[in-house]
């Protein structure tokens, strides 16, 4: 008995607690080793070795999200709940049906003039995060157009999203010169595997439902003027009654 008390103390001491309740639970008595053992274990081992229990019991942002650095990943679903899955690939916060689909909580739509814009499929807390995720690719191999969306983490190389659909960052609209961009780029460095890598970017308010999730194209609003005007396009407030986008403060009201 006071074995099993001292092992006890360890799984808890070492974050291990779920694991310890589910196992006693079965009276299988854990080992140091076994607990030594799923301190180090991978996000995908980790879920299979607690179950989907103890994954949702783990420690989420405020907006309900995984950590970033958790190793699961940090998509919600549309009632707000998070994925369970682990991350698909090392640099993207991401499960493989979220890398494919995009994040549930986010839908990609048409705008009468826009294109393709990202929008809330459901109400979204303040502190929420989207990460511009995408392949990693030197300068020299970046294609002028896959510039436009692409990220520049230095040391030549670029966050490409474009040949990722569910990386859903891409289709931000930019606000207009009544409206205002609510996502935020964080000061966090990029997370980079293999072949993929990501930079998160947050919302700064909430936002509710159908509204766009606005992106500003530089870092202010004359830069964003800049972008349009090299491309002959003139800037536009972008907001529809279907899909609305969050205005400025001194903005002159809708009719």
């Amino acid at each position: 008995q006071v074995g099993l008390e001292a092992r006890a103390a360890t799984a808890v001491s070492q974050g291990s607690c779920a694991f310890f309740r589910e196992r006693t639970r079965h009276r299988v008595p854990s080992t140091p080793a076994m607990v030594a053992k799923l301190t180090k274990v991978s996000a995908k081992d980790r879920k299979a070795t607690l179950g989907v229990k103890a994954t949702k019991a783990l420690k989420k942002t405020q907006a309900g999200q995984h950590h970033l650095n958790s190793g699961f990943c940090i998509g919600t679903s549309l009632a707000g709940k998070a994925c369970c899955e682990p991350a698909a690939v090392k640099g993207v916060p991401y499960c493989k049906r979220h890398m494919k689909e995009g994040d549930s909580s986010l839908k990609v739509c048409k705008h009468p003039l826009a294109g393709n814009i990202l929008v809330a499929a459901r109400d979204l807390p303040k502190g929420y995060r989207i990460p511009l995720w995408g392949k990693l690719t030197k300068k020299k191999d970046m294609t002028s157009k896959s510039m436009e969306w692409a990220f520049d983490i230095t040391g030549g190389w670029f966050l490409d999203p474009t040949k990722c659909p569910g990386s859903f960052i891409q289709f931000c609209p930019c606000p207009g010169p009544h409206e205002i961009a609510v996502l935020s780029v964080t000061p966090v460095n990029a997370a980079r595997g293999t072949q993929y890598g990501s930079w998160p970017f947050v919302l700064n308010q909430k936002l509710k439902k159908n509204f766009q999730v606005t992106l500003q194209y530089g870092s202010n609003g004359k830069e964003s003027d800049t972008f349009f005007e090299e491309r002959g396009i003139k800037r536009l407030d972008i907001g529809t009654k279907a899909n609305p986008a969050v205005r400025r403060k001194d903005a002159p009201k809708l009719r």
